[in-house]
């Protein structure tokens, strides 16, 4: 029988270090995305920039932070939009914010269900042991 070679325990650290790299992008993205809940809309847009911005490699991670991302942008421009159309001088000027949250809200619940679903699995694969 031939010795497995100098490559197997390279190969096992690898395979561990690659697995601890994404369980370390998982809890990052999910401690920014606990985070994302900010006082004011220019920080929480800065907050979900940031979010959107985090260079993950893991593919598992990145479809999490893909779908979440979209949603939270989504989410923060249908506020803003409605803030728009709160302080609008005229229904003329309201109306269009107003149309621009109600589009930013259908794309808010097309993201959801991907975005709950990748976070719940992140969860569940990376919880603290």
């Amino acid at each position: 029988m031939r010795s497995p070679g100098p490559w197997l325990p390279l190969l096992v650290l690898l395979a561990a270090c690659t697995g601890g790299e994404e369980r370390n992008e998982a809890q990052l993205l999910l401690d920014r995305y606990g985070r994302l809940e900010q006082p004011s809309l220019e920080a929480r847009r800065q907050a979900v920039d940031a979010f959107r911005a985090l260079g993950v490699r893991s593919e598992r991670v990145r479809a999490a932070q893909t779908a979440c991302g979209a949603m939270q942008d989504a989410l923060l421009r249908a506020e803003e939009a409605t803030r728009a159309a709160r302080v609008a001088r005229s229904a003329d000027e309201g109306e269009p914010a107003l149309a621009r949250s109600a589009a930013a809200l259908v794309e808010v619940e097309r993201h959801k269900p991907a975005c709950d679903r990748a976070l719940a699995a992140l969860r569940a694969r990376h919880a603290p042991r």
